[in-house]
């Protein structure tokens, strides 16, 4: 079955992984709640796209082409870190910025600054391709199953076909 030995075994992982808050959640949730569920939709549609690349790359063999080349793989950790870095600072720099505006009156006089456009979709695709828990969570669960580096099975064997 699509080389899924005991499927609820991985979905049970697959929902753990998923469950637990990582910057493709926490970044869904943050849009939807300043821009509305039409927004947090299109993030969402990212995360999955990012997530559905990711896999696919896994499945292709990039995950082993990782875990045989530290310097790639280093690249790809230290990139996604930076990236996620780069976005709680931005994070950090916006509420720095409402703060601000709110100990100020607000001038009705004043014209409204234009907000910046946000693109959740594009950002959040980014943010799932470079999210290093996805990562790590395909590297350690679905390569060695699939290269036979745990010959015996090993949980992730038994969860997935070698």
């Amino acid at each position: 079955m699509l080389g899924v030995n005991n499927l609820a075994t991985y979905i049970l992982g697959a929902l753990v992984i998923i469950l637990l808050p990582g910057p493709n959640s926490l970044y869904v949730l943050s849009v939807a709640a300043r821009k509305g569920i039409r927004t947090g939709y299109r993030a969402a549609a990212g995360v999955f796209v990012g997530d559905l690349t990711l896999i696919s790359l896994t499945s292709l063999g990039a995950a082993s082409l990782l875990k045989a080349n530290p310097a790639v793989f280093a690249v790809v950790k230290f990139g996604g870190a930076a990236y996620l870095l780069w976005i709680g600072f931005g994070m950090l720099r916006a509420a720095r910025q409402l703060w601000r505006e709110r100990r100020v009156e607000a001038d009705p006089a004043a014209e409204a600054a234009p907000e910046a456009v946000e693109r959740p979709f594009r950002r959040a695709l980014v943010i799932s391709l470079l999210n290093p828990k996805a990562i790590l969570f395909l590297l350690s669960l679905v390569t060695p199953s699939k290269t036979g580096f745990y010959p015996r099975g090993g949980w992730a064997g038994r969860a997935i076909v070698n």
